[in-house]
């Protein structure tokens, strides 16, 4: 070989090592991790019974490990038949002792098993329901969306086939009976607990407030908010592909495929029953900053809730755009700034209309979003049908803000720059507390936002970033003045009881703003009940109107969910939360 020939040879050896080398860098050894999925999670998950908690971290991994009748198919979002056969027969019964009501027939797929071998069945059904409407259960926010459920009979031929009594119209039964994560009655009921009661029973003792506790109910709850049914493998067993292996405080969640899927013969036919990867690691990571390190080494598989500064930045990468796929979505999420609506400094709603002048929307939105948002003006996602586009977002008026604080009776007495008001004989200096995710670096910004403007007119925010279960449980204690936070919408209908009736003003209730109003509640029963379109959307305008008026909280953007997924997966993105489908990915070859 000559020399020119043997250098040019060396030469290209060299790009060729120095190349790889690069890519590697940013790109680490994929077939250790082989066909394992690596999801980034915003904070530790609260607990995994499906029945008590709400924790957006928790939610995706239960999606895994807990399958219902139904499910919203994550490209469509129209409810899809999961472990029963298809979408239940409605009837109205026109006779016997159950004449006037409407019946809900589902029957469960023959081949839906538990992991012991033995059916799901009728009886699993009908326990799930009963520990949700035990009172003493923890299920508050699932129990208000079954209040329609008068009794389930079981077919004496059949024990996977049922009927659901709804005793009144409800805009989302069918939503709500085929959408509960059902859980195995072997499991979570060991000693018969709940064995004597009857779902009509503890239907009718929802609806008697006036009756006591009950032993029984008390005792079962106790063990159902074990710490065995929330965090360990041998408690959280539900019917999706995948079980609980191992979880490491603050390091780790690993589900793994179950040996003999069954639902591996109907994953064709039924995407949500899919379970491609062999194990799917969730990790805790809060820190944004360590996220997108993780990101650059190529240790993440999917990641949402990137800052926007840095989605822009890494997505113009070329090196990152090797390695993810980057994708914004409307994430069916408002943020919101909620107000205690009991707390002596924000009860009077002339007050809470005042501090909503202290935001500037515009500004949060292009610049603390990075404008991945669209500006609302209620509860409601603008995309609804009967989103009410006559209500106009609160604009920043500092003067404005200022007349309705002294309107209310709020003036500065003692010439210390913080307005005051002698409130059951003595005074109170309106001193807000503002709480937020530490890890939320928006909510910080915003707080500092409406900080500055408040001083100009007297009120003073003291801002407390909080470790997101320490938020979650003064949210329940409601310990706070306002908190910011971001609320999720399912592809349904919305039912506005669990946010808004008084009754859902509960420790477990999502009434966090403690909003207590009778024509509220009013509105909130004949938007449940009316089942057509055309006048149940003019009733969900008024009801915004209300809200509106009330100013519960303010209503700041509905979020845009800013996604990467690595492309050593052939994965989707899609319409439903949090946008991407971890079971369904699939592993390219090498």
């Amino acid at each position: 070989m000559n020399q020119k020939l043997l250098t040019r040879v060396l030469s290209v050896v060299l790009f060729l090592v120095v190349s790889f080398s690069v890519f590697t860098a940013c790109n680490p050894d994929t077939d250790k991790r082989g066909n394992t999925v690596t999801v980034r999670l915003t904070g530790e998950p609260e607990r995994l019974n499906p029945l008590t908690t709400e924790d957006v971290n928790s939610t995706q991994v239960m999606g895994l490990i807990f399958l219902s009748l139904l499910d919203f198919d994550p490209q469509t979002l129209e409810l899809v038949p999961v472990l029963a056969k298809s979408r239940p027969s409605v009837s109205a019964i026109d006779t016997g002792a159950n004449k006037g009501c409407t019946s809900y027939t589902y029957e469960i797929r023959d081949e839906a098993l538990w992991d012991n071998g033995k059916p799901i069945t009728a009886a699993d059904y009908i326990f799930t329901v009963k520990a949700i409407l035990n009172k003493k259960s923890g299920a508050n926010n699932l129990r208000s969306g079954l209040d329609f459920i008068n009794d389930i009979i079981v077919d004496s031929q059949n024990p996977k086939k049922f009927t659901i009594i709804s005793n009144k119209r409800y805009i989302l039964s069918e939503t709500a009976s085929g959408t509960l994560p059902i859980l195995p009655e072997y499991i979570y009921d060991t000693e018969g607990g709940l064995k004597s009661y009857s779902v009509g029973s503890l239907a009718a003792a929802l609806r008697d407030t006036t009756q006591k506790g009950d032993e029984g109910l008390t005792k079962f709850a106790t063990a159902f908010q074990s710490p065995k049914f929330a965090r360990e493998k041998d408690g959280v067993v539900g019917s999706g592909a995948y079980r609980l292996d191992n979880w490491v405080a603050g390091q780790s969640i690993t589900v793994k495929k179950k040996d003999n899927w069954w639902g591996d013969k109907l994953a064709t036919a039924n995407p949500i029953l899919a379970a491609n990867p062999d194990q799917i690691v969730f990790k805790p990571v809060k820190d944004n900053a360590a996220a997108v390190s993780m990101m650059q080494n190529g240790e993440l598989d999917a990641v949402t809730t990137i800052p926007p500064k840095d989605f822009n930045t890494l997505k113009k990468d070329e090196k990152m755009a090797v390695l993810y796929q980057f994708e914004a979505v409307p994430a069916m999420s408002l943020v919101h700034a909620g107000f205690n609506c009991k707390s002596p400094k924000l009860n009077d709603k002339r007050v809470r209309r005042a501090v909503a002048h202290l935001f500037d929307v515009p500004t949060i939105i292009k610049v603390l979003a990075g404008g991945f948002g669209e500006s609302c003006a209620s509860g409601f996602l603008p995309q609804r049908a009967y989103y009410n586009k006559d209500l106009q977002p609160i604009a920043l008026n500092v003067e404005k803000a200022q007349s309705l604080l002294a309107e209310a009776g709020w003036k500065d007495t003692n010439g210390d720059s913080t307005v005051d008001k002698t409130i059951g004989g003595k005074r109170v200096e309106m001193n807000i507390k503002y709480i937020f995710a530490a890890s939320n670096e928006a909510a910080k910004n915003m707080g500092l936002m409406i900080q500055e403007n408040g001083k100009k007119i007297g009120i003073q925010f003291t801002l407390e970033p909080q470790d997101g279960k320490v938020m979650l449980e003064n949210m329940k204690k409601r310990d706070f003045d306002m908190f910011v936070n971001a609320s999720g919408f399912a592809p349904s209908m919305d039912d506005p009881k669990e946010m808004w009736a008084t009754a859902s003003n509960t420790p477990d209730g999502a009434n966090r703003f403690q909003l207590e109003n009778k024509q509220a509640d009013a509105l909130i029963e004949q938007i449940r009940s009316e089942l057509t379109d055309e006048k149940r959307n003019e009733l969900y305008k008024q009801f915004q109107v209300l809200l509106y008026d009330e100013q519960p909280a303010v209503f700041l953007f509905a979020r845009q969910e800013r996604i990467a997924l690595n492309k050593r997966f052939d994965a989707a993105i899609v319409a439903r939360r949090p946008g991407f489908v971890p079971n369904a990915f699939k592993l390219k070859a090498n």
